[in-house]
């Protein structure tokens, strides 16, 4: 029975999930209701208030999951074979095979403010400064130009996607690599 039920939860998620971002492409996500969402997911508003407060609940669940999605990515596969520019690839990659959502979280300004702070606080981008700056002792200089250049590659993977660029992932990533090496010279 239990199992029954957890099906059922990813059910409503999902199907809530998948009508948001249906949604999100007519309008923005602040100007969607509950009831519209519920609708269009063909649930009840008591079914959606046992899992989310509002749409941007909803919308928050669907940034976690690629955050997840990515810890997991950079975990696998960037584990002792690690270098900047294939963190950033993998990174494009997966934002690359997500693109419907991915270009709708940047488009809007507001979401895309919140996901960017996200994903630049994860666990595995921190790892990934952590290794270019160990010559830099000191703390605040750490923690400024890992944002930065975080911002700066952000915002280039962010154009990428939106200009649907013909650079691949790859050389995406050596981009990258090559932006910061240049920030970190003397």
């Amino acid at each position: 029975m239990r199992q029954k039920e957890n099906q059922r939860v990813k059910l409503t998620k999902r199907l809530l999930k998948e009508s948001l971002l249906s949604l999100m492409e007519k309008e923005k996500v602040e100007n969607i209701s509950v009831c519209e969402l519920c609708s269009t997911a063909g649930i009840n508003r008591s079914t959606f208030y046992k899992h989310y407060g509002k749409p941007y609940d909803v919308l928050a669940d669907m940034e976690q999951d690629m955050i997840n999605d990515l810890s997991k990515i950079w975990k696998e596969k960037v584990s002792g074979q690690w270098t900047f520019s294939k963190g950033v690839e993998l990174l494009s990659t997966y934002l690359k095979e997500h693109a419907r959502l991915t270009k709708l979280l940047l488009r809007d300004r507001r979401t895309d403010l919140e996901f960017a702070n996200k994903l630049i606080g994860s666990e595995h981008v921190k790892k990934m400064y952590g290794r270019l700056l160990t010559d830099v002792k000191d703390s605040e200089s750490r923690r400024l130009i890992m944002t930065f250049s975080t911002t700066g590659v952000y915002q280039m993977i962010r154009q990428w996607l939106l200009d649907d660029s013909s650079k691949s992932p790859q050389e995406l990533g050596e981009l990258a690599e090559q932006m910061v090496s240049i920030i970190m010279k003397d």
